[in-house]
């Protein structure tokens, strides 16, 4: 007689045992404060026109924690269908992500009720649906799930159907008791500051509100709202469209369009986005309201917070949440930089405009993937708008005196002082005065020379360095080629017959002569070394830079041209390496402007007026916002999101100390980027030298 064989194969179910809800549920809900957000999250995603949370004695352990809203409510079938299945995944069927009202569904994942299980040990449900007369009651033991021997389906909740005496009309109530932590000011304070900002303060949600009530904090009980954003002395609205266009708006200024420089191809979709800036210095602070208030309201509410479909997705914007590491940007540069507790943001998203933009299972933030890095740099942009604008505001641009500058005019006045006082005195010490005098004023042409010898020594310096990082970019891909051509020679050697030998050799010949252009904008041929200022002939250097130019041009598909007068030759006062450097920072820039412009285009012109040259170099980009234009020759400031912002700081004064001047022209007239220079023409030499 055989025995009964082994099974060989067959199928298998989990049987989680009833600890495992609260493993979950302690792993979803990380405190108290986010587990009665989820609750409030949820009367929303009811219809309810307010959510109510009231506390009772929380401070000791027999205190009770009450969830109450107006929303559609619950039957007998909601509750023991979907409410006892966790997961369920009726939010998530496209019918069903949208409330009977049009709200977005917030909740998605079933943690409402994990959240009351992180709250309290027992929970008391009680719901009614609109024109019914009884009231649906279950009441909830979360110990009895803290059991390593029973199965989760072996732990059992009562339910029952009663006559309405809680709920008149419809609604859900959460009665949760003997609160697992000890509520303290502390406590209230971080919920109330949360649930504040649980809603974006620029939407309506059809009249959804927030309350708190209290017994013990009453300081904290009330409708909870924003303040003193509106007295904000920084502010930008933008909106991104998800494709390339940008609206800005700053300090109520006129709205613009533009295309997104130096970021295009975001992938993170469509987003609106509003900030305010402060500034914490005491009088500033008067200014904005009394100013131990505005300092504690800064704490609470400083930070960019992030919203979906009105909504907040925390942990962004918390106070010491510094996702966008807005404080290490601020010391990098703390003239220019706001610090993250010196901005109260608000972004909004929505979950089918930006579907790569996931919470994470946890709910705390947003996957860390494209999209997400992508509205960063988004932001980044937007950001460096604000800062210019607050700098233009607080530092306006003034003529300072450079050390150098200010001991040549020190030595001019004491020359003058000493010539005047010889006129008081007799002939003897007249002579020794005058000579003195003599002295001063030589003294101080020596140092006005040699300032002008730094002064060009460093701007030729600060320009290389702006070629040198070009040069990496665009001659990488020839030295790339040279070492495949390289590699292809000592293969094909023995066997290659002379003309694949010679296609080979020019290829390599190409490469070579294509670096060597290319280095040559960068780097001053050793016969041109020297601090003397010679006269440059403007149409001839601009065909030069044209043919220098040519590799990184074809490289990006832009075409450029030159506009002169072939009769009338203009000269300026500038060493030719310098011009090329000037006009190098401008190419580079409008480069980075036309990579999404279909056919791009640069054109630069020249014309004598007067006594002076005017260079017009334009290109047929998305052009420069007036906001931008303001702070644009500011050191560090840059609109791409990315780079060091120093070109044009370095192009304004190589043409500052050439005695012009350069500026972008805003008439509305002309479609793309225009920036105009004008510098002084030969015949202005004397003025040139006595300055």
């Amino acid at each position: 007689m055989h025995a009964n064989p082994v099974p060989r194969s067959g199928v298998v179910a989990f049987r989680p045992r009833a600890r495992l809800l609260k493993l979950i549920g302690s792993e979803l809900i990380s405190d108290d404060v986010l587990a009665i957000t989820e609750l409030v999250k949820n009367a929303h995603d009811a219809d309810a026109s307010t959510a109510v949370v009231e506390f009772r004695g929380v401070s000791s352990p027999d205190g009770e924690i009450v969830v109450r809203d107006d929303g559609v409510g619950m039957d007998l079938d909601t509750l023991l269908g979907r409410w006892m299945q966790p997961a369920a995944s009726s939010k998530l069927h496209p019918a069903s992500r949208f409330t009977p009202r049009g709200r977005r569904v917030l909740g998605e994942k079933g943690v409402g009720r994990f959240a009351a299980d992180k709250l309290g040990h027992r929970l008391e449900l009680i719901s009614k649906r609109e024109r019914e007369n009884q009231e649906v009651v279950a009441t909830f033991d979360w110990d009895d799930f803290d059991d390593d021997l029973l199965l989760l389906s072996e732990v059992k909740s009562r339910w029952g159907l009663r006559p309405a005496t809680v709920l008149q009309t419809r609604g859900t109530v959460l009665r949760i008791s003997r609160p697992r932590s000890l509520w303290n000011e502390r406590m209230f304070r971080r919920l109330s500051t949360r649930l504040s900002r649980l809603r974006s303060p620029f939407r309506q949600f059809d009249g959804f509100t927030i309350r708190i009530d209290s017994d013990e904090f009453p300081q904290y009980s009330g409708e909870l709202r924003a303040d003193f954003l509106d007295r904000a002395p920084y502010r930008i609205d933008a909106r991104f469209d998800g494709d390339r266009t940008l609206d800005i708006n700053v300090n109520g200024a006129k709205s613009i369009k533009q295309l997104s420089n130096g970021i295009s191809d975001l992938r993170c979709g469509p987003v609106k986005m509003h900030i305010f800036g402060f500034d914490l210095e005491t009088d500033a602070m008067a200014r904005v309201g009394p100013r131990i208030d505005v300092r504690a309201w800064l704490r609470e509410w400083s930070g960019i917070s992030v919203y979906r479909d009105g909504f907040r997705v925390w942990p962004y914007g918390e106070p010491h949440d510094d996702w966008l590491r807005l404080d290490q940007r601020r010391v990098n540069n703390p003239v220019v930089r706001l610090s993250n507790n010196q901005i109260v943001g608000f972004v909004e998203i929505s979950r089918d405009g930006n579907p790569e933009l996931v919470d994470q299972t946890n709910r705390e933030g947003l996957i860390h993937n494209g999209a997400y890095e992508d509205l960063r740099r988004l932001l980044y942009f937007v950001l460096e708008i604000l800062e210019g604008d607050r700098k233009r505001l607080r530092h306006p641009a003034a003529r300072v005196p450079t050390g150098i500058v200010s001991v040549a005019h020190q030595e001019d006045s004491v020359s003058a002082a000493l010539e005047r006082f010889a006129a008081k005195v007799d002939n003897r010490r007249r002579s020794e005065l005058l000579r003195l005098a003599s002295r001063a004023r030589e003294a101080s042409t020596r140092h006005e020379e040699m300032y002008k010898r730094v002064l060009d020594g460093y701007l030729d310096l600060a320009a290389l360095g702006q070629a040198a990082i070009g040069l990496s970019r665009c001659v990488q891909p020839h030295l790339d080629r040279l070492r495949t051509l390289t590699a292809t020679i000592r293969r094909g050697t023995a066997g290659a017959g002379r003309k694949d030998m010679l296609t080979t050799l020019d290829a390599v010949e190409m490469c070579t002569n294509t670096i060597a252009t290319r280095v040559a904008m960068v780097g001053p041929t050793e016969a041109r070394i020297n601090y003397r200022r010679g006269k440059l002939d403007v149409e001839f250097e601009l065909r030069t830079f044209r043919s220098l130019a040519v590799p990184a041009l074809q490289s990006e598909g832009v075409e450029m041209e030159i506009a002169a007068p072939d009769k009338d030759v203009i000269r300026i006062n500038m060493r030719p390496e310098t011009f090329h450097r000037l006009l190098n920072i401008l190419t580079t820039n409008s480069l980075q402007r036309l990579r999404a412009v279909r056919r791009p285009r640069i054109r630069i012109s020249a014309q004598r007026l007067v006594e002076k040259c005017e260079i017009l170099f334009s290109d047929n980009g998305p052009g420069i916002p007036s906001a931008v234009a303001n702070c644009m020759f500011e050191p560090v400031f840059s609109s791409k999101g990315e780079g060091g912002g120093l070109g044009l700081t370095i192009a304004h004064s190589i043409v500052k100390a050439h005695c012009g001047e350069i500026r972008a022209l805003l008439d509305g007239r002309r479609r793309g980027a225009h920036m105009q220079i004008m510098l002084p023409g030969t015949r202005s030499r004397a003025t040139l030298q006595s300055r």
